[in-house]
């Protein structure tokens, strides 16, 4: 069994400090572990060029994103290779830093465990022997935990953020930690109890995948979804009585209040098209396919109708 530890923060500032911490945990809970700062690494951003839905979909392909140049193939196979994840980023402006966003796009569709098990699928059903298809260790099991840690309250978006880096993958999300009030680098060191908690969340995500994950407990904060533990909604006006949407999870349902305690009430159809099960992705997939992906009946007119844009203004940039 192996563990990564992912930092998205600096070198042994508070991030890193408690990434390592969990990683003492998983280590002497008998996994192997292995650390990446992602400071260290470039990720450049997706493209949206949909070249990897096009070789799941279309190919039978791999998924595999099309970019070079970068480092987004050694995090990539460290991540492919792991049984855990151990996630860790500081809060900038409220959310988790934009290299996370910037892997958690790159990862994206090319890795979504439904579309990926739709290619395996089609190989098999057409006999399809030649090319490279879904990496198998993609359908292996994942836990993860994630920590998040900033100088104030100012930190709403952080968690959420970090949980959608990996709901592509179906990785489960068995603890979160936020960690807020200390702004000051390293100075977490100094707060033992912190330290005991992101060890026992090491020791938990080890645990966890002992056995089928999505049974694991969740040793987190209690949250609100009763499938993602999201704290965070839209709320919608809705006339058919689904009054909130899950930000995370994107599951609907109704917010009730009883007794200063806020629930979410969703119902079971509600609860199989959650985007943090499989589910919910392959409803995705047809979605996709019956909606979004269909040509426009005019489609014929696109060119002409692009020329009205592609030399009104050139973009601005700078000299070299």
């Amino acid at each position: 069994m192996k563990v990564l530890g992912i930092s998205y923060g600096r070198k042994m500032s508070n991030t890193e400090i408690l990434v390592k911490e969990a990683l003492m945990g998983a280590k002497d809970a008998g996994a192997e572990i292995e650390f990446v700062r992602m400071q260290d690494l470039t990720i450049k951003p997706c493209t949206g060029c949909n070249a990897c839905v096009i070789s799941l979909f279309e190919k039978a392909g791999s998924g595999d994103c099309v970019i070079t140049g970068d480092d987004f193939v050694f995090i990539d196979e460290k991540i492919l290779e792991a049984d855990g994840l151990i996630i860790g980023a500081p809060i900038y402006e409220k959310m988790a830093p934009g290299h996370l966003k910037n892997m958690a796009d790159r990862q994206g569709p090319g890795h979504d465990l439904a579309f990926r098990t739709i290619a395996k699928k089609i190989r098999a059903e057409h006999g399809i022997t030649h090319g490279k298809g879904p990496d198998e260790r993609s359908f292996k099991q994942r836990a993860a935990s994630l920590i998040a840690v900033g100088g104030s309250e100012w930190d709403n978006l952080a968690l959420p953020m970090m949980h959608l880096s990996t709901v592509s993958m179906q990785i489960e999300v068995v603890d979160k930690m936020l960690i807020n009030w200390i702004a000051l680098p390293g100075m977490v060191a100094l707060h033992d109890e912190k330290l005991e908690r992101a060890y026992q969340s090491g020791k938990h995500v080890v645990e966890s995948l002992k056995g089928n994950v999505e049974e694991a407990k969740y040793i987190g904060d209690k949250g609100v979804c009763p499938l993602c533990n999201s704290k965070l909604f839209e709320i919608r006006n809705a006339e058919n009585g689904q009054m909130a949407v899950c930000a995370v999870c994107g599951v609907k349902g109704d917010l009730e209040v009883s007794s200063n305690e806020v629930s979410f009430i969703v119902q079971p159809h509600e609860a199989a098209l959650a985007h943090v099960k499989l589910s919910g992705k392959f409803n995705h997939a047809r979605e996709l396919k019956e909606v979004s992906l269909v040509p426009h009946p005019n489609v014929a007119a696109l060119p002409e109708k692009l020329e009205k844009y592609k030399n009104f203004i050139e973009a601005s940039r700078p000299s070299k």
